[in-house]
């Protein structure tokens, strides 16, 4: 028997790989890791690129996104678990991106006498207007601290400029914002080399948190699911969503049902899970079918971020009703042009219909899996796959897989 098959990558359902007492850190002995300190508040599509390039271009094998933890200048930056909520959700399909909620001192005790190379990860503008500025005794202060690994001092054990000191770098990456000429620098950060420049998306924070303030159109500069939490939470003077509290929770529910019996089907692939699977998708028809004639595409300012992400999947799993999906489908496009929909979720969709209409998939979702083997179904233009991939804001397929390995416990061996 083959089954047709999507891992679902969003967000929620995932997280970030979190650095923590249960995290293994052999997995990292002999490996190059980024090691990326800001403020990240908002984490834009600029952070967002530079991590992925990083990452893709092969500079680093992980990369350590650290947002700074406070006690410095900065005293009005978003609490730390909200910046952190960014990651999680943002990342939860890579595993070669990690977080973590270690201090300073933490985080240079797990790391010391470890074979790792600590690839630093720096931004133009941070280099040109601190670390090698006009501010002759600031430049003299980065030069001696920055990312030298240097013992902690108690008072910065827990501050930013202790998660400026703690890893010692061996070179740099450096993301290249707009038209900024380097040149004067000679390939070197002080004594450290650059180890490549990676052109960056000419956004920042700054413009993001005022274009919030001021009322402005900011979504264009930051992933679906960042921009949907500003909404949701109400940061930076924007409004809080109004949530439909009873929608949302329907829709939960809903979902709630349909994954208890796709991870229970998942664990075997038998013909008995998969018809109960099955008839739930068709006993849910009924009710989704109303909510969209009742709401149109229950985006996230209706529902939350999460809910409308549930709906999609339920809709993902009405293979029954390919009429259905269809009409979802162009709902799901529009709400994507005004930022109620992921990208991703749309691409996962118009996979799944054109696989059930016999017609190659675009964005590499859709598996078959036959006799215990995962095999790609058939992919339209897979030379320009990874390029789609990244405009719907997705993962590189070497992550996708990595993610199916761990939904599925499953090794290379079972793909074909």
């Amino acid at each position: 028997m083959k089954w047709m098959i999507c891992v679902m990558l969003f967000a929620g359902q995932l997280c970030a790989v979190v650095l923590d007492g249960s995290y293994d850190l052999k997995k990292l002995e002999g490996k190059k890791m980024g090691y990326y300190i800001g403020s990240f508040d908002p984490f834009h599509n600029g952070h967002r690129h530079f991590v992925e390039k990083a990452l893709s271009e092969k500079h680093v094998d992980y990369v350590l996104i650290y947002p700074n933890p406070g006690g410095d200048a900065h005293k009005n930056r978003s609490p730390l678990d909200v910046r952190q909520v960014f990651l999680t959700g943002l990342f939860g399909s890579y595993s070669r991106v990690l977080t973590t909620s270690w201090s300073p001192k933490e985080l240079q005790e797990q790391f010391q006498d470890r074979n790792i190379e600590i690839v630093g990860m720096v931004g133009s503008d941070f280099i040109t207007e601190q670390m090698m500025g006009p501010d002759p005794v600031l430049a003299e202060k980065y030069e001696r601290v920055f990312m030298r690994g240097l013992k902690l001092d108690p008072k910065h054990y827990e501050d930013t400029i202790g998660a400026l000191m703690a890893l010692k770098a061996s070179s740099f990456l450096v993301s290249c914002r707009g038209d900024v000429d380097l040149s004067h620098l000679n390939g070197y950060i002080y004594d450290r080399s650059i180890a490549a420049q990676i052109d960056s998306s000419d956004v920042s924070s700054t413009q993001v948190r005022q274009a919030v303030r001021d009322r402005q159109p900011f979504e264009h500069m930051l992933s679906f699911l960042v921009q949907g939490i500003i909404k949701e939470m109400g940061l930076y003077g924007h409004p809080p969503a109004l949530i439909n509290w009873e929608l949302k929770k329907e829709i939960d529910e809903m979902f709630q049902k349909d994954q208890e019996l796709a991870f229970q089907w998942s664990k075997d692939w038998n013909e008995a899970s998969g018809k109960q699977f099955s008839e739930l998708a068709k006993e849910h028809n009924t009710r989704l079918k109303g909510i969209i004639k009742e709401h149109g595409w229950p985006g996230a300012s209706l529902v939350g971020l999460s809910s409308a992400c549930h709906m999609w999947l339920l809709v993902q799993h009405q293979d029954h009703d390919i009429s259905f999906q269809k009409t979802c489908l162009k709902l799901m496009k529009e709400a994507v042009d005004h930022y109620e929909a992921a990208f991703g979720n749309y691409a996962y969709l118009l996979d799944r219909v054109r696989k059930n209409e016999g017609l190659p998939q675009l964005y590499g979702t859709q598996w078959e899996v036959e006799g215990g083997k995962y095999r790609l179904y058939l992919v339209e233009d897979v030379e320009n796959l990874e390029n789609r991939r990244r405009e719907a804001g997705m993962v590189m397929m070497e992550d996708y897989k990595l993610a199916m390995k761990k939904a599925f416990n499953l090794t290379e061996e079972n793909f074909q």
